[in-house]
């Protein structure tokens, strides 16, 4: 599995994608944006991002993530990625970023 460190957008992308993967829901929030998680709270809090996480458990955990594109224009940045799971199966999703207060959450 890869997992990265630092603020950059496809970092980012990985560590929220391998926090729901183990489970650890409030590391996953706190690379949302602010908007973001009014946005999952609207949509029930953490039991939604545990839905994600079965999802990911179903397909018996993520293999490896593999960054397709990042573009960044500015204070925003939009990252594709492909999922490889263990089970042998893919699915491909991307993430739109945002930078707040210096650092870059995810805005979906």
């Amino acid at each position: 599995m890869l997992f990265g460190c630092g603020n950059e957008p496809d970092k980012i992308v990985m560590n929220y994608c391998t926090s729901l993967d183990a489970g650890k829901l409030d590391d996953a929030v706190s690379y949302l944006s602010k908007s973001a998680k009014q946005e999952l709270e609207k949509a029930g809090g953490k039991p939604a991002l545990a839905a994600a996480a079965d999802l990911f458990k179903n397909r018996k955990g993520i293999k490896e993530i593999k960054i397709s594109q990042k573009e960044i224009t500015g204070q925003t940045a939009l990252v594709k990625f492909n999922y490889n799971f263990n089970d042998g199966s893919t699915s491909s999703d991307f993430f739109p970023l945002v930078k707040e207060d210096g650092k870059w959450k995810i805005a979906k």
